[in-house]
């Protein structure tokens, strides 16, 4: 009987290692749940906002929104109306006949000339896994080394080609390989290397054949190694939980592979991952313009007409149309977005949804300073009110006017400061990947 007495303990043992295991999954997932719900948002620029100082010098968002700039599109001043008989008509451009449109220029610049609504709405509507609205990156995209005055960067094997991966941004940890390893082998190891919690991880190996990192790929050797994951974005920093995930899924991937790895310090890590979320959190600025019917409401179709034959593309959840515009990568990006109140031109009836405003927003560290990405958004702004007879207004319905287009602008200069002397220039693809969820 001493046997079989045995069985009922053995069977309760088993029964309550699995209860724990799946508490611990349970645990692990709400918290990550938790994680990405009080994910960190773009704060409109605020009033007393001095962006020319120093990354520690930068204000928190407990100050009044900036006058010239709007809400988030959670937060919209749409002052909507019911449909009418005229929602859907092309309003008259009369009224706007005389007024004056700003001419937006930079000190050293001359001031620019009336842009023609096709110049303005122009663009490339690809959408690309970099840049598709969403937030997501893959960033599978190589960078390109722009050739200079004095001829394009050479790389050597003491200096290979920088890839994906970006020490400013990335914890890594270099895999050392006892002999070359081929991609193919490599490849079907990576499924538990996609994501830590919230976090990206990358593996990239260096090329046996040219002295250049990159992602690793089917039908390439590699003679060596990395693994990193991503310091911080817009979910917050890197946390103990994640962290230790991947480790874990580091461990297996070198035990997988023969191989080994330098392993950083978790308390390090997590120091590094907290100051780069404090530094980032400073620098994620939103600035919007509203465009504000003189006249009748306008419906949620015509909007849609005009956002598309303008080519906008619609983002995958129908809240917002997005113009791309090419990187100094190439890649293509958002340079800004279309909102419509609460208008989802997915899911609402676009001929009964009406409303008065519509919200452009500049996700500012995201888009390339060089492109002068607030000048581009005002300009078209001024062209959808030239042709849809509205006013160009900030949050206060107040005109924009071209001093507060000036007082931005030098604000917006010294985010792009700081930015630059961080070594993540806005709109690169470290700014992109930083400020993602």
């Amino acid at each position: 009987m001493q046997p079989n007495s045995l069985v009922p303990f053995l069977t309760d043992l088993q029964l309550g290692l699995i209860a724990i295991g799946a508490l611990v999954v349970v645990g692990v997932i709400l918290y990550n749940q938790w994680q990405a719900h009080k994910a960190r948002k773009p704060r409109a620029m605020q009033p007393g906002d001095d962006l020319s100082t120093s990354p520690d010098d930068l204000p928190d968002d407990s100050a009044d929104v900036f006058p010239s700039v709007s809400r988030p599109p959670s937060q919209p001043v749409s002052q909507s109306a019911p449909a009418s008989s005229h929602a859907s008509a092309q309003p008259a451009a009369s009224s706007t006949a005389a007024r004056r449109e700003p001419s937006f220029s930079f000190p050293g610049e001359p001031a620019s000339a009336e842009t023609p609504a096709s110049d303005v709405a122009a663009g490339d509507a690809r959408e690309t896994s970099l840049s598709d609205g969403d937030g997501e990156q893959d960033g599978a995209a190589e960078t390109t080394v722009a050739a200079g005055t004095t001829g394009t960067a050479q790389w050597s094997d003491a200096h290979p080609k920088p890839g994906v991966i970006d020490p400013l941004i990335d914890c890594i940890v270099p895999v050392r390989l006892d002999s070359e390893v081929s991609g193919d082998r490599v490849l079907p190891l990576l499924n538990r290397l996609r994501r830590a919690g919230t976090k990206q991880v990358h593996v990239e190996g260096l090329r046996s054949d040219t002295p250049a990192w990159e992602l690793v790929r089917g039908g390439h050797r590699y003679r060596e190694l990395q693994v990193a994951v991503q310091l911080a974005n817009r979910t917050g920093p890197l946390n103990a939980l994640e962290f230790s995930e991947f480790i874990s899924a580091v461990q297996a991937f070198c035990e997988q592979l023969d191989a080994s790895a330098d392993l950083p310090e978790m308390s390090e890590a997590v120091a590094n991952a907290r100051e780069l979320d404090a530094f980032s959190a400073a620098c994620d600025i939103q600035l919007g313009v509203n465009v504000l019917s003189d006249g009748a409401p306008w419906s949620a179709a015509y909007v849609q007409n005009i956002a598309t034959q303008d080519g906008l593309v619609l983002s995958r959840d129908g809240t917002r149309f997005t113009r791309f515009h090419p990187g100094s990568d190439g890649v293509q990006r958002a340079l800004l977005t279309l909102h419509f109140g609460d208008t989802n031109f997915l899911r609402d009836d676009l001929t009964a949804k009406a409303g008065h405003q519509i919200t452009l927003l500049l996700d500012v560290p995201t888009s390339d300073a060089q492109l002068k990405p607030f000048k581009l958004i005002c300009e078209y702004a001024y062209s959808l009110s030239q042709r849809m007879g509205a006013r160009v207004v900030d949050d206060n319905l107040q005109p924009l006017t071209e001093a507060s287009f000036v007082a931005i602008q030098k604000k917006l200069d010294g985010l792009y400061e700081a930015l630059d002397n961080r070594g993540i220039p806005a709109g690169s693809s470290a700014a992109v990947r930083l400020f993602s969820h």
